[in-house]
């Protein structure tokens, strides 16, 4: 006999425990087989029954087997209405255990007819015995070819059969094949249950593949769910990490804007120039960190509009070329011919800026880097190539990883952080461009962005408007931290601005009551509950006339699409250059 489910030595030792996960499993879809075939098997009895009552009662003209035919539709009436509640139960090896007791008496009833077997004449008797023959064998597909329960159905209706044969033999010479037909019988009987060994491997066989299908898909979940989880806990240490470092930062660039407006001897505007150099780096990877951020929230919309490719390209080239020089590299460019795309300017700058920085940043001197644009029919590419240490093909996909950095196991910081590649990855999904990376390691690297080509605009921008002279201006600047209020004081105040300091929405609206101001800025997240946004709806309120700013250090997702849904210009700290 087949392992049936859940029967293994431990399931069998006294004490032993339910069973493993997987037995109780198969045990479950057996059961759950077992009752979704149920009405199909038991209209199948119906008919099985009402054919042996019909044969009953035409060799007898017993009322018995009217009755016999009563009881069978009541009992299959029962089953039909109750068999669900009866068999269900959350231990999966008493409701196979119903099963059986609900076959076997089955069973039973169908091999009630057999009392009249002696009675009936020869096609009767050999009509009955194909149809609990053919029932039997029926029961195979039912029950799955689980032994126990197979046996439980298919032996009280063939054992009878096979002796109500045996008995006929025993009558006289007029029946010498009834024992041969007894002894056929039994050997059905045997060789249904090796089917249904076979049946059963199979359907043991189909569980335990979905089980384990289950298995992985459930590690597979749990292993996307932390590494969501990894992903939000990073996203928020990020922020809270990036507005910590922005608020110092931004007081410093805003002293050293201050400091550099004055007059200034050549050795101190050395230091100050080379202070503000070294700002500048930690602000650009501050900047990384704000943008992956802002792009994981969702808040990072693009503004379509007709771009001339090539002289974008060219405008890069020229601003990258001076920087390419000053590290020994030959910045070349080459254009196809004119082509214009619809994108987003501001953010596919980004993309061209971080490509060339990653070329030059992984080029040794004396190598070159080149911008090129070209334009196949409906798709424009334009590539950065440089001839750099390259990249292994095992590494292509790792490189716009988030913090990957080729060739950088010291994490050296005057290489950046690795974000790179991953910003420019994230912005190419937002405005539809396709991504290209070829290299190879010695032989440098080309990256490539496909957009479509597209009619130029016979509309060209007349240019953009000069920012407003600042001098005499009354700004109002709320922030909690004295450090930010005294450094934003000195640079407006040396822009020529009249300044007007808050720490809260308390205090702003002590100004506003005595003070006609003509802008406001205010940090985003203030004390004691207080916030940026109510302080500017307070300057709104009062003096609707006012030009309002929110500033903010924070990357968090969450307080950036917050601070979006305000509608209020929204800009972040550190604040890297000024007016001047």
């Amino acid at each position: 006999m087949p392992p049936q489910p859940g029967r293994t030595e431990a399931a069998d030792a006294p004490n032993a425990a339910a069973g493993a996960p997987i037995d109780d499993f198969i045990r479950s879809r057996f059961v759950e087989m077992f009752l979704s075939n149920g009405r199909n098997g038991q209209l199948g009895m119906f008919a099985a029954g009402a054919a042996l009552a019909f044969i009953w009662f035409d060799g007898t003209e017993s009322t018995s087997a009217l009755a016999w035919l009563g009881l069978m539709l009541a009992v299959g009436l029962a089953r039909l209405r109750f068999t669900q509640r009866l068999v269900r139960h959350r231990d999966s090896r008493r409701s196979t255990r119903r099963i059986a007791v609900l076959l076997a008496v089955n069973g039973l009833l169908m091999a009630v007819p057999l009392t009249a077997f002696a009675h009936l004449g020869e096609q009767g008797r050999a009509a009955m015995t194909m149809i609990l023959t053919a029932a039997a064998a029926a029961s195979v597909a039912t029950t799955a070819g689980y032994g126990r329960i197979f046996l439980a159905f298919a032996a009280p209706m063939l054992l009878p059969l096979a002796a109500a044969w045996a008995v006929l033999a025993g009558d006289g010479p007029a029946l010498p094949g009834a024992l041969g037909m007894g002894v056929l019988i039994l050997m059905f009987l045997a060789y249904m249950s090796v089917v249904g060994r076979q049946a059963y491997a199979v359907f043991d066989e189909s569980c335990r593949i979905r089980y384990a299908e289950r298995e992985r898909n459930a590690e597979l979940n749990s292993a996307l769910e932390r590494a969501d989880q990894a992903n939000r806990t990073k996203t928020q240490f990020l922020a809270a990490a990036s507005h910590d470092l922005r608020q110092p930062i931004h007081s410093m660039n805003a002293l050293l804007a201050a400091l550099s407006l004055r007059r200034l001897d050549e050795r101190t505007r050395e230091i100050v120039d080379l202070l503000g150099s070294v700002n500048q780096a930690m602000v650009g990877q501050l900047d990384g960190l704000l943008e992956i951020s802002r792009l994981d929230a969702g808040v990072v919309k693009p503004e379509l509009a007709a771009l001339r490719l090539d002289e974008f390209a060219a405008m890069h080239h020229a601003m990258v070329a001076p920087v390419a020089a000053e590290r020994g590299l030959r910045c070349m460019l080459a254009l196809d011919h004119a082509v214009t795309v619809r994108s987003d300017r501001a953010l596919l700058s980004r993309v061209l800026g971080n490509l060339t920085d990653n070329a030059m940043k992984f080029t040794p001197r004396g190598g070159e880097v080149e911008i090129a644009l070209q334009h196949d029919g409906a798709r424009a590419w334009l590539s950065v190539r440089d001839t750099g240490i390259g990249i292994a093909e095992e590494e292509h996909e790792r490189v716009f990883q988030e913090f990957y950095q080729v060739g950088n196991v010291e994490r050296d910081r005057s290489r950046g952080l690795g974000l790179g590649l991953s910003i420019v990855a994230r912005l190419c999904a937002l405005l539809g461009a396709e991504l290209r990376l070829r290299s190879r390691p010695g032989q440098g690297t080309t990256l490539s962005i496909g957009l479509t080509a597209v009619p130029p605009d016979p509309a060209r921008p007349a240019g953009e408007a000069g920012i407003a002279a600042l001098a005499g201006l009354s700004v109002l600047v709320i922030d909690d931290e004295a450090q930010v209020r005294e450094s934003m004081r000195l640079l407006l105040g040396e822009l020529g601005c009249r300044i007007h300091l808050a720490d809260g929405t308390a205090q702003a609206r002590e100004v506003l009551a005595a003070t006609r101001i003509d802008a406001a800025l205010s940090d985003l997240r203030l004390r004691e509950g207080d916030s940026g946004l109510i302080a500017l709806r307070e300057v709104q309120a009062q003096q609707p006339w006012a030009r309002v700013v929110l500033v903010t250090g924070d990357t968090a997702p969450d307080r950036i699409r917050e601070a979006e849904a305000a509608g209020l210009p929204l800009l972040h700290q550190p604040v890297a250059g000024w007016p001047r």
